[in-house]
């Protein structure tokens, strides 16, 4: 049985985590108290972006579809800038990412795989088509004959 994701809800929820950890680069934090934190917040990113990017290939159905698409894009892009202001160093926590940066660039790999599977999704989906609810002009002939 597939599980539900409130896509709209999840993907709010992780553009709020992603800021505040970019936010974070900002400030001067500890990198000992800090970056295995930052480390296991990025895993769980990817492991979230990919959920949502799974559940909602199967759910082409889904009435906002093309719009959470689109958020989900605009999530791996805040995502991938995440990832390279950590590659930049920037700030005293981004500085202590340097020496791993072959992690960074595995999440920038697989950040830049998931954007072009989300670009092939919207490529490949059919326009919104009429849900249905407009009738045809033959319906409503037939609708107001008596």
């Amino acid at each position: 049985m597939s599980k539900r994701i409130h896509i709209e809800d999840t993907l709010f929820f992780l553009q709020s985590r992603i800021k505040l950890l970019s936010d974070g680069l900002v400030l001067t934090l500890e990198p000992d108290l800090f970056l295995e934190s930052y480390l296991q917040d990025l895993d769980h990113l990817q492991a979230c972006i990919g959920s949502c990017i799974h559940a909602i290939q199967e759910n082409d159905k889904y009435i906002d579809w093309e719009e959470q698409v689109k958020n989900l894009i605009d999530l791996e892009d805040t995502f991938a800038a995440l990832i390279e202001d950590l590659m930049q160093g920037k700030g005293t926590l981004g500085a202590a990412f340097i020496p791993i940066s072959e992690k960074l660039d595995h999440y920038k790999t697989l950040s830049k795989e998931r954007r072009q599977q989300l670009n092939q999704l919207l490529s490949i989906h059919p326009e919104e088509q009429d849900n249905g609810m407009v009738v045809s002009p033959q319906e409503l002939r037939e609708l107001l004959q008596d």
